[in-house]
């Protein structure tokens, strides 16, 4: 029965815009299947961290961006979301991984605006710090109310692989995290 819920929560997640997962702390099967309907749904997917609280505001969004497809996808998955953010940061964080351009921070940035959301962009040196200490670190920092990044994983014989950034912040969500594949 454990391995038929993930496949169903999967199949549902592909008619609906959005899925919303909760992660309990050290709920293994839980990130089993929030990593289910993450890579298996083709649909955004609403990790929440196990909380008490009923509802979130919408003050501060902050963007997980690495000029990668799986960023890309999250960003056009949570444009209604991030509409409705008071406050919008871009965070790319450098020195991590080989990224693709230094100057396409500014082109999210300018297509952002065109949906009539403004951002700031920012660029964080990792400086030898995993990728998600720096997002936890920029989510206090900013007291962002909810990540969206992309989700990087890849198939190991129908078992998926998660990528450090991935891994990390579905195992301890510190806010709601919007991800995408």
């Amino acid at each position: 029965l454990v391995t038929e819920v993930p496949n169903l929560l999967t199949q549902y997640a592909r008619t609906k815009d959005l899925s919303i997962v909760p992660v309990p702390e050290e709920g293994l099967h839980d990130q089993w299947y929030a990593e289910s309907v993450i890579f298996g749904s083709g649909r955004p997917t609403l990790v929440m961290p196990h909380t008490k609280k009923r509802s979130f505001p919408l003050n501060a969004a902050l963007i997980a961006w690495d000029f990668s497809r799986p960023a890309a996808r999250a960003v056009a998955d949570a444009l209604p979301i991030l509409r409705q953010a008071k406050k919008t940061s871009i965070l790319i964080v450098t020195n991590e991984k080989n990224l693709d351009s230094d100057h396409l921070g500014s082109e999210l940035q300018k297509h952002l605006q065109c949906h009539g959301i403004e951002a700031v962009l920012e660029t964080i040196d990792a400086k030898g710090r995993s990728i998600g200490d720096v997002l936890r670190n920029s989510v206090e920092s900013k007291n962002a109310d909810v990540l969206v990044m992309g989700a990087f994983g890849h198939s190991r014989i129908r078992h998926f692989v998660l990528g450090g950034a991935t891994k990390s912040m579905i195992a301890r969500p510190p806010v709601p995290i919007l991800l995408s594949h």
